[in-house]
């Protein structure tokens, strides 16, 4: 009972858009247009010492592959043709910086951009900040993928396929920004339904399908610019002040994934869930 009605629910909330068209390879050009913006400033408090080391910086944990949760995320978009990264700082910012080292371990150019605020800006302060000093192009497309939010067992590039599916929004609907949703979720406690005081039914972690941010978004530049000029003062973030906005006007697309295609690093179980799908992978 809980399933079918979950099913329903599902099939109502989550009707995915067509694939994009054309060859992945026909997108590249867009891609070296395109900054990908990775905010890695989090202050990480649950995963402090989770690699067993003086680590307190999320996005630098470190992987089986010999790699760190930001330099995979780097090493995946070059390899789909993005040469232009932008890292939004504030927690332990100058080890970032130096791991990041401009680009030159994955021969491409990385900016970085620091938050003085010390709880942070959020990540819609961030990039104002990041376009005021001259790091990031106001005007230009940018691809945000929130560090601790890697995809994995994804077909082919993943980089081109959501420029692709973004391109295609863009050009037919108008839309201003794309962001990538997970189809749903396991429910992290014993689900159930209950009619006249009586438990009726048990489901163990049922799936929830109800499409979820997955952390990553693609703005068009007059997204950047809209969401620079309407930023409210202290901790903003687009997601929240920006999306229902666009939402209403019909110029938010969606990618939708798989739920076993992404994983939020913010506790030690998914890090080490991550950590033993790294290994499965092999070197990179």
């Amino acid at each position: 009972m809980i399933r079918e009605a979950l099913d329903r629910f599902g099939a109502e909330v989550c009707q995915p858009g067509p694939a994009p068209r054309g060859a992945a390879e026909a997108a590249a050009p867009e891609a070296e247009r395109t900054t990908v913006v990775l905010p890695a400033g989090g202050f990480g408090y649950r995963m402090r010492g989770a690699a067993g080391s003086e680590t307190t910086q999320k996005c630098l944990l470190p992987l089986p592959s010999g790699e760190t949760l930001i330099g995979r995320l780097i090493r995946e978009y070059r390899g789909a043709g993005f040469r232009r990264f932008v890292a939004l700082l504030n927690h332990e910012g100058l080890a970032v910086e130096e791991h990041l080292d401009g680009g030159r371990p994955w021969g491409v150019q990385i900016g970085c951009s620091y938050d003085p605020e010390p709880e942070g800006s959020g990540r819609t302060g961030a990039i104002k900040r990041a376009a005021a000093a001259g790091v990031l192009d106001p005007g230009g497309r940018i691809l945000v993928h929130n560090a601790d939010c890697p995809t994995l067992r994804y077909p082919g590039s993943f980089g081109l396929d959501l420029l692709r599916t973004h391109l295609d929004a863009a050009a037919g609907a108008d839309a201003l920004a794309t962001l990538v949703a997970v189809a749903g979720t396991p429910y992290p406690y014993t689900g159930m339904s209950i009619h006249g005081g009586r438990v009726t039914g048990i489901e163990m972690y049922p799936y929830i399908p109800l499409p979820t941010h997955a952390g990553i978004t693609v703005l068009e530049g007059e997204a950047v610019g809209d969401l620079i000029d309407s930023a409210p003062p202290g901790k903003s973030n687009f997601e929240r002040e920006m999306f229902p906005r666009w939402a209403a006007a019909g110029r938010l697309a969606a990618m939708v994934i798989r739920a076993d295609q992404w994983i939020a690093v913010d506790d030690r179980k998914a890090y080490r869930q991550l950590c033993e799908y790294v290994a499965s992978e092999g070197s990179p």
